[in-house]
């Protein structure tokens, strides 16, 4: 399925090498519209490729808390828009059941607001990067802690889901370019 209408030589966006996990990463995939497509560990570090010609578009889905940072920034362009459907959003961890009780809970700023409605009591919430490092966390503390990531997420790190906290989300993307230069042109 072609989303786009841009063509990009390199598509930066949040993710890792571990694949296509991250709803970033699998819209880019899903989009079909680059040469290339480069996993970073946050939105910023592709924002700082995107204006030293590292990358060619930076891909940022509209419920990243610090968006309008690359709205605002004058050396960047929306070069489009448009919306897609991510994957679920899911509680999991690797008890059988979901415990009523856990130390920590790890998850991506953009799901902050999904706390509220979640059923345990938690003695903290850890954000982190992106929602698989919200999964190898809860790998290396599997009796304390529990996440909330994505579908694509938790069947890949072998988590037991809990429960499904949204599902058919459809996410307003941001594609932004580099800023072309203007030449004054001599007189």
């Amino acid at each position: 399925m072609d989303i786009s209408k841009e063509k990009y030589a390199i598509l930066g966006t949040l993710g890792d090498d571990e694949g296509f996990l991250t709803c970033s990463m699998h819209i880019a995939k899903k989009m079909d519209n680059s040469d290339m497509i480069k996993p970073y560990p946050e939105f910023e570090a592709a924002a700082e490729d995107l204006k030293s010609g590292e990358i060619s578009c930076l891909l940022v889905p509209g419920a990243y808390p610090k968006l309008n940072s690359f709205i605002m920034d004058s050396d960047l362009v929306v070069s489009e828009s448009f919306v897609e459907k991510i994957p679920a959003l899911v509680l999991s961890g690797f008890h059988a059941a979901c415990p009523e009780q856990i130390d920590t809970i790890f998850h991506h700023p953009a799901t902050t607001y999904l706390l509220s409605e979640l059923n345990i009591a938690y003695r903290e919430n850890s954000t982190v990067s992106s929602n698989p490092e919200a999964c190898r966390k809860v790998m290396l503390n599997t009796e304390t802690s529990i996440a909330l990531t994505n579908q694509l997420c938790a069947d890949h790190y072998g988590l037991v889901t809990y429960k499904v906290l949204r599902e058919g989300i459809q996410m307003p993307w941001v594609c932004f370019t580099k800023k072309p230069q203007r030449v004054n042109a001599l007189v």
